[in-house]
Parts: C-alpha cells; sequence; structure tokens
C-alpha cells in the first residue's frame, strides 16, 4: 500500500500543477482584467504597469466610454497595445512614449508612439509587427507601422466598428 499511496501523491500533484499551468495558459489568452474591468481600465492598468516598470514617460489618452466591442475586438486592441509597448520597452531606447485610443469616423484607433531610435529591419520586432498585423486580420482591422531612425515608431490599429 505505501507505493501505490506515493503514486497517487505523486499523480495528484501532477495533476494540479497541470491544472495551474491551463489557468496560467488561460489568464495569458485573455487578461482577466478585460473581464474585470472592461478594455478601457485593462489598457490603463496596462500603461499603469508600463510606467512602474520603465524609466519612459508615457502619456495616456482613451475616452471614458468606447463603443461596444466584441470579446475578440478588446483582446485585439489590448495585445496589440501590450506587444507594443512591450517592443518600445525592449528595443525602442525611447525618453517617451504615448498610447492613444479614439473613435474616429466608424473605426477605433489605437496608436502607439515612442520617440526612440527608431528601426529599419531588426528580425525580432519584425516578427512581433508581424504578430500584430495577424491579430488585427482575424478582427477585420488593419495595422501600419511608420518608424524612422533617430525619430522614433508609431503603430497604428484601425478597427471597423460596423460590425461583422
Amino acid at each position: 500500500m505505501g507505493r501505490a499511496h506515493e503514486d497517487f501523491v505523486e499523480a495528484r500533484e501532477a495533476t494540479r500543477q497541470s491544472i495551474e499551468a491551463v489557468r496560467r495558459i488561460v489568464t495569458d489568452l485573455r487578461p482577466e482584467a478585460l473581464d474585470d474591468l472592461g478594455l478601457t481600465a485593462a489598457l490603463v492598468a496596462l500603461t499603469r504597469s508600463f510606467s512602474h516598470q520603465t524609466d519612459i514617460e508615457l502619456q495616456r489618452r482613451m475616452p471614458a466610454e468606447l463603443p461596444r466591442l466584441s470579446p475578440e475586438q478588446e483582446l485585439v486592441v489590448y495585445r496589440i497595445a501590450q506587444e507594443a509597448l512591450t517592443n518600445v520597452a525592449r528595443h525602442a531606447r525611447a525618453q517617451h512614449a504615448k498610447l492613444a485610443l479614439e473613435q474616429v469616423d466608424g473605426e477605433l484607433l489605437l496608436t502607439v508612439r515612442d520617440d526612440g531610435e527608431g528601426f529599419g529591419g531588426s528580425p525580432t520586432v519584425e516578427s512581433g509587427i508581424r504578430g500584430m498585423r495577424e491579430r488585427a486580420l482575424l478582427v477585420r482591422g488593419m495595422l501600419s507601422v511608420q518608424s524612422t531612425r533617430g525619430v522614433g515608431t508609431d503603430v497604428c490599429l484601425k478597427l471597423p466598428l460596423d460590425g461583422p
């Protein structure tokens, strides 16, 4: 009975660890802040965290209320903002950054701008941009990136608000 009990305890622990790993993966796929607080508050939390973790001065401009978005659209906006800010922190060597979210002519516009060194073809940055573009396409959005060496980078997501 001793060995069987040990095997059972090990199996139970392995199962517990697997469940915890799945919970972390699910949380990473859709941050709790989106469900608990909504997109605006989740972006505020994201930008506050960015400001606390970097020495980059971040200006944030968002409306108090956003148009109704699907859960998929909210997730794409959040993840693109997250990736763009991550790129600023990792690669830009910026002093200042700006995140703006606004509704213009039937589109939701997300802009992340920095005054960093810009880029001209860094493979790491390009793969991140490719991922952001793929996310945008999932919700009929379009991502553009403008970068000038020595001036900085603008990442802009345009998301149509006219329904699927």
